[in-house]
């Protein structure tokens, strides 16, 4: 891998420069391994229908299913989903954070995002240095986890995902512990998947 491929964000020093070329790769099409919720992930604009073929070519995918979009501001939830009070307490305790929340979907919404029930997964990151990247890339943001199916996730910026992207980023070794995903219907919330942020007995 170049030198100009890879960028390590050392403990404490600042990344707002880093954060700045991965928001310019993925304006320009491009696809960027970045450090995630607890996991590294392959990241992409939503609204970009070439680089979410390029996306699915690293890392094919089921057409049915539909990946997790990345939005910088809480407050952009209402833009990309039909309104829910319960959706929005739950944003309001728990974004910016490790919680992918599953709703229907504005007819604003990429298809890309789009899954087969009319529903779409969204997360305002609570890593700030991936925050940073959705707010300069200036639109929805895939995430999907940088493995290959059945394998585990990475939590370190290596494999053999890592020579197809145009950037990558170095954070050092992750947690492991992804987001959790919960889909809200009406008043009802179901956890799909366990994950950092603990939602008590919404288990349904």
């Amino acid at each position: 891998m170049g030198e100009g491929k890879r960028l390590v964000l050392a403990p404490g020093a600042s990344w707002s420069e880093a954060a700045g070329r991965a928001a310019a790769v993925l304006r320009a099409g491009g696809v960027a391994f970045l450090p995630a919720e607890g996991v590294y992930g392959l990241h992409a604009l939503a609204a970009d229908p070439a680089a979410v073929e390029r996306l699915l070519a690293i890392k094919p995918r089921e057409a049915e299913r539909r990946f997790i979009g990345l939005i910088a501001k809480p407050d952009e939830l209402g833009r990309w989903t039909e309104p829910s009070p319960v959706a929005s307490a739950l944003a309001v305790a728990h974004w910016p954070g490790a919680l992918t929340l599953v709703l229907r979907a504005s007819s604003s919404i990429p298809d890309s995002m789009r899954s087969a029930d009319g529903t779409v997964a969204l997360r305002c990151p609570g890593n700030p240095f991936l925050r940073a990247v959705v707010a300069g890339a200036g639109g929805i943001v895939i995430s999907t986890s940088a493995n290959q199916a059945g394998e585990p996730p990475s939590i370190r910026p290596e494999g053999a995902l890592v020579s197809s992207v145009d950037l990558v980023v170095d954070q050092g070794e992750l947690s492991g512990t992804p987001s959790t995903v919960a889909l809200v219907e009406g008043d009802r919330v179901r956890v799909l998947r366990e994950g950092a942020v603990r939602l008590g007995g919404r288990r349904a």
